[in-house]
């Protein structure tokens, strides 16, 4: 392959790399010199010639190159990889969040300037998930990389995202080092709580770590109080609610396998739930329907929390999907007692904070209520998002007191 292959931008389209955007879309590009190949590393340029970076070449794309470097002594090469591997690690170690029982997001894509990449730590095992044709290209080195810097016992990859498909690739799931003696199932410690993890079958990776610290907060927040955790998925704010003292529990999520596994973390933590405790329920529903049997119901709680799947997957979906959080919190608000707190989030990078607030605001609205914001939450710490990458700061919420 030729050293730099080169992608000339058309008029322009440089500024938000220089601002940090490390997406080079392909209605950004004038013409590609040199015939690159998927993986490929690309000198980038501007339509008058001034060098800009080096990105990785994705042809498929709609996101035709991700910028690796924006430093022009910088080359890409195995070392680029361990360095910002090594640095993202120790990273991690001055936040606090390599404790050995304890799960973490290791490698946050963009956040970390790997874009395409995704590690998450859960005790001593890796999952890595690879997401772009450029990380594709450099994935044994990624992987010996890994090696080196954090000595897992066992790493096993989860490549098989939806956006491996648009990038040309096809999924790819398994162990590539070492396994765990207890399959796929890995136990971790979360601020006092514990939780089995399932790295195969699991969303994502196979565990929420960026709702660490929030579901911190609930455990703080739950004493004594009813609580109602929709799309609670494997219980993790549930049982962060009992071990903080909640009264009661009730966990809706449409899965039923997932809710197997929340009550099996309740009886990790000794709280029974795997025997019926009649104080932490789980229904099986959508969620819609759980709400309005529950106001059919006349129930009422004192402490709500709303994490609904993506409801935006692109900008082209973000007026149904502020219509949906506005359905959500009106279904959810009348089954709140007055002074009651409801804690609601959106993990649709299309949504900003702003459109996010409003669409709760009016929720609360049409409810004829009034809430007050005591806190804003977004992803947990390791979840590292560059200035200049908004996308990256894609889980935001919203601690409410609902009067």
């Amino acid at each position: 392959m030729p050293l730099h292959p080169k992608i000339v931008l058309k008029g322009g389209k440089e500024r938000h790399i220089r601002h940090g955007h490390p997406w080079i879309f392909s209605g950004a590009i004038e013409r590609v010199e040199d015939s690159p190949q998927p993986g490929w590393t690309a000198d980038v340029v501007s339509y008058d010639g001034r060098w800009i970076g080096r990105a990785g070449y994705s042809p498929k794309s709609q996101i035709r190159a991700r910028v690796w470097t924006l430093d022009p002594a910088e080359e890409v090469d195995a070392s680029f990889f361990q360095r910002r591997i090594r640095a993202a690690v120790d990273l991690r170690g001055r936040l606090g969040r390599l404790d050995a029982a304890g799960g973490c997001r290791l490698i946050n894509a963009e956040g970390d300037r790997l874009p395409g990449l995704v590690v998450d730590r859960f005790a001593d095992v890796l999952v890595a998930q690879i997401n772009s044709a450029p990380m594709e290209y450099w994935r044994e080195t990624i992987l010996e990389a890994l090696e080196v810097a954090v000595r897992p016992r066992a790493i096993y990859e989860r490549s098989d995202s939806d956006s491996r498909g648009k990038e040309g690739l096809s999924k790819r799931v398994g162990w590539v080092q070492g396994k765990t003696d207890g399959g796929l199932s890995v136990e971790i410690e979360e601020f006092g709580a514990r939780f089995s993890v399932d790295i195969e079958r699991g969303h994502k990776t196979g565990f929420y770590l960026d709702q660490a610290e929030n579901r911190a907060l609930v455990r703080a927040l739950a004493g004594g109080l009813r609580v109602l955790n929709c799309f609670s998925y494997t219980g993790g704010f549930s049982v962060q609610a009992a071990l903080g003292g909640a009264k009661e529990v009730v966990s809706v999520d449409s899965s039923q396998p997932a809710l197997d596994l929340s009550a099996a973390n309740y009886a990790l933590n000794g709280l029974s739930g795997q025997n019926g405790d009649e104080r932490f329920p789980h229904l099986c529903s959508d969620v819609f329907k759980a709400l309005e049997g529950f106001r059919d119901e006349e129930r009422r709680f004192d402490l709500i929390i709303l994490d609904p799947p993506k409801f935006a997957a692109s900008s082209g979906g973000l007026e149904r999907a502020l219509h949906a959080y506005r359905k959500l919190s009106r279904a959810a608000v009348p089954l709140l007692e007055a002074g009651g707190i409801l804690l609601t989030f959106s993990c649709s990078g299309a949504v900003s904070p702003e459109a996010f607030q409003r669409s709760v605001t009016l929720a609360l609205a049409d409810n004829q209520r009034r809430g007050r914001v005591f806190r804003r939450l977004s992803a947990a710490a390791d979840h590292v998002a560059d200035l200049g990458f908004s996308e990256g700061a894609y889980l935001k919420g919203l601690a409410l007191m609902v009067e």
